[in-house]
């Protein structure tokens, strides 16, 4: 039986495919990778969402019709990103690379579905040599909320013998004549596994019974359950990757430090250790010019646009419901980060020319604090603010609250990497 074991350096890989960069010199210990690969894998399903309760009981839930559409296109999940390049267009198989594992699983889910719509229920996904491989059996597809689809499947791992090759261990399996067979690389294998274990768990134990069965057993097939897989937004990407362990241990943080609060450490021991390095980056950040700012809850200037949309080029396309802004007016932003120096995002709407900006959205990495940073608050210091920014229309910077609404922000210091969100 092939490993299912992901090394440190393929979960790094596994996980930036996702959009989750922790960098190679990150000291995070496996455990915590793996970790972050069970969350992604949940993110992606939207596991928490579209699932009321557990333990799952699909027999419970109404059955999919296909009369709205089919199951291929309610399956289907997308961002503006992968609309504008294609990137969602063709499956590579197992001729892709290890940076491409997330898409091509997600292109895989996406596969059974359109062989569902075919009237196909058995597919095989194996490498090029026939080594391994994994079978898939379609027993039902029903309907969550929202018209989410679960694909309820039982599966199995093949791996072949000299005694038993694998053309003669699919037919020994197979209830039809043919499946449909797909070429996938072993990452993608040993995550897609991941992804059945992870879901096998959640159903209700009354479908283990099932799998536990004289006939079940003897033929190997475990159950399993399917949801369409999305790509992940900025604010999961940023809250997946925004803790990358102590500078100097890798343990998890318990505190920043005080100065310029842009790195972590799990202890004043490792702290002092870290300072010969840190020392210069520190000063730089606690150097930095900080001018204080007026911010306001409302776009003001957009009085017939009581509801926006926060879109990012990474949020999934098929659900985005509108934000109210304008019943926000009269209450004040939130103090949710005590008084601390926090890391904010400022962006510029793509409606905008470079450089005639009105106002700027303001938030940071939770989106519980949120606010328009306006033009006519401070001219000189928006049209500098916009400069800095140029075609990329955003920045990330250093803020602190000084009242309501007024706060100051370190314009001339920025972050040494953007953050994912």
């Amino acid at each position: 039986m092939a490993s299912k074991n992901i090394s440190r350096d393929d979960l790094l890989i596994l996980l930036s495919s996702i959009g989750i960069v922790l960098g190679k010199d990150n000291k995070l210990p496996v455990e915590e990778l793996n970790n972050r690969l069970g969350q992604a894998l949940d993110t992606s399903q939207e596991f928490s969402d579209v699932i009321e309760k557990t333990p799952v009981d699909p027999l419970s839930l109404p059955k999919w019709s296909s009369k709205e559409q089919t199951l291929y296109q309610a399956s289907q999940r997308g961002n503006m990103t992968e609309a504008f390049v294609g990137s969602m267009s063709a499956k590579k198989g197992n001729s892709s690379s290890k940076e491409e594992t997330f898409k091509e699983m997600r292109q895989s889910i996406l596969s059974i579905a359109y062989t569902i719509d075919l009237g196909i229920k058995e597919i095989s996904f194996m490498d090029a040599d026939d080594k391994w491989g994994i079978f898939v059996r379609i027993i039902d597809v029903f309907r969550l909320k929202d018209d989410v689809p679960l694909t309820y499947i039982i599966y199995k791992e093949l791996a072949p013998t000299s005694d038993m090759p694998m053309d003669a261990l699919r037919r020994q399996i197979r209830l039809e004549q043919d499946d449909v067979t797909s070429r996938i690389s072993d990452l993608e294998r040993c995550t897609l596994l991941r992804l059945l274990e992870k879901n096998t768990k959640r159903l209700d134990p009354k479908y283990h019974e099932i799998a536990s069965t004289k006939e079940m057993k003897r033929l190997g097939f475990r159950p399993s359950f399917l949801l369409p897989l999305c790509p992940i937004n900025m604010r999961n990407l940023g809250s997946l990757a925004k803790d990358s362990g102590c500078e100097v241990c890798g343990k998890k943080n318990t505190s920043r430090c005080v100065q310029c609060m842009s790195v972590v450490y799990c202890s004043k021991e490792c702290q002092r250790s870290d300072w010969k390095t840190h020392k210069l980056a520190c000063k730089s950040i606690k150097g930095g010019t900080w001018h204080t700012i007026t911010v306001s809850d409302s776009s003001f200037g957009m009085p017939d646009m009581p509801y926006m949309s926060l879109l990012n080029r990474l949020d999934s396309m098929h659900k985005h419901p509108p934000t109210e802004v304008g019943s926000a007016i009269t209450k004040a932003p939130p103090d949710v980060h005590d008084g601390k120096i926090f890391l904010a995002k400022f962006q510029i709407s793509l409606g905008n020319p470079i450089g005639q900006a009105t106002n700027m959205l303001v938030y940071d990495r939770t989106q519980r604090f949120k606010v328009f940073w306006t033009r006519n608050s401070d001219p000189n210091l928006f049209d500098e603010a916009q400069r800095i920014i140029g075609g990329k229309m955003k920045f990330y910077r250093w803020m602190k609250r000084i009242s309501d609404y007024k706060y100051e922000l370190c314009l001339d210091r920025a972050p040494e990497q953007d953050p994912l969100w």
